[in-house]
């Protein structure tokens, strides 16, 4: 049965996206990855074509208003920004909760160490609770 995660960031644009891909794909279907922001906002034109270079079979992404998926469960949330977690206390009563703070990329060097760095953290997670090997 595959783990079930919930990133959150404010605007459910990039960060969250991006998390929500990599660990779709990292996870190797150990893995169900959703995302949803606080405030979204329409996900940018690069971000949609990010997305379809790691999986070209990847359905065009769309912002998700985090109330939208109170009712769901999830065994993990990792809120990616200092706004989310703020917003999180409810959502995350008896489930794990990572608190991890990325700050907005504004250029293509940061977009470059956000992937690699969220890519690193979620294969190091996985292989700490044996999801992959």
């Amino acid at each position: 049965m595959p783990v079930n995660i919930l990133f959150v960031c404010r605007h459910n644009a990039i960060r969250s996206q991006i998390a929500m891909i990599l660990a779709n794909h990292l996870g190797k279907g150990n893995v169900t990855a959703v995302s949803a922001g606080i405030e979204p906002t329409p996900v940018p034109e690069f971000i949609q074509q990010w997305a379809a270079g790691i999986n070209k079979q990847a359905q065009p992404l769309q912002s998700t208003q985090l109330e939208t998926l109170a009712d769901q469960h999830f065994d993990m949330i990792i809120t990616l920004c200092d706004k989310s977690h703020q917003a999180i206390p409810e959502l995350a009563s008896d489930r794990e909760h990572i608190r991890w703070d990325f700050s907005h990329p504004d250029d293509p060097e940061q977009l470059r160490h956000l992937e690699i760095e969220l890519a690193e953290r979620l294969r190091l997670m996985f292989l700490a609770k044996g999801l992959i090997h």
